[in-house]
């Protein structure tokens, strides 16, 4: 009995070799837009300029403090016509701690009442710039405020667009009249 055996085609390829790669080195570099960098979206223009090459650190501690009076915007009861009631909480330092007062104020939008709350506390602000973003699942927003001849951008994050708000108003309300 003859047995074949199996034919074996000999192929022929090309080598090619790469030098080693070199370690990489990496060198902190400071983005110029820091909430581009973290979140994917843009500073508003005048904020842009004034954060760049800022550590997220140094943003935050810039344009988001944390507030000694915190306004939080709660429940809101729709009436007739364009007002609704808002019910917050003003939460402020004491010198044996904190005082949280309920309060509640008809107005026509959750900006338009924490403008009035905390004027109605003695922290007027005035609103130059309102812009916010959908963040994952909160909400940033950007207002560029004054009072008499001081400006500030602030920054303030919140689960829902007026809370963000209130947030960013206290912080700017902060920043105005520290």
């Amino acid at each position: 009995m003859i047995t074949a055996s199996p034919t074996f085609k000999r192929s022929t390829y090309t080598s090619y070799h790469r030098a080693p790669a070199r370690p990489k080195t990496t060198t902190r570099t400071f983005a110029d837009d820091p909430f581009f960098a973290r979140f994917g979206h843009r500073l508003p223009a005048g904020l842009r300029d004034e954060a760049r090459n800022m550590q997220w650190r140094t943003f935050m501690a810039t344009y988001a403090p944390d507030p000694d009076m915190r306004l939080h915007l709660g429940e809101v009861t729709k009436l007739r016509g364009t007002h609704d009631e808002y019910h917050a909480t003003l939460s402020t330092p004491t010198a044996s701690g904190r005082e949280t007062t309920e309060l509640s104020i008809i107005a026509s939008g959750p900006v338009s009442a924490a403008t009035h709350l905390l004027a109605d506390a003695g922290r007027r602000v005035e609103i130059l710039r309102f812009h916010q973003y959908e963040i994952f699942e909160s909400t940033a927003t950007f207002i560029l405020v004054a009072h008499n001849r001081k400006r500030h951008w602030a920054l303030g994050f919140g689960s829902t667009k007026n809370q963000s708000a209130a947030s960013a108003l206290s912080t700017a309300a902060y920043l105005l009249h520290r």
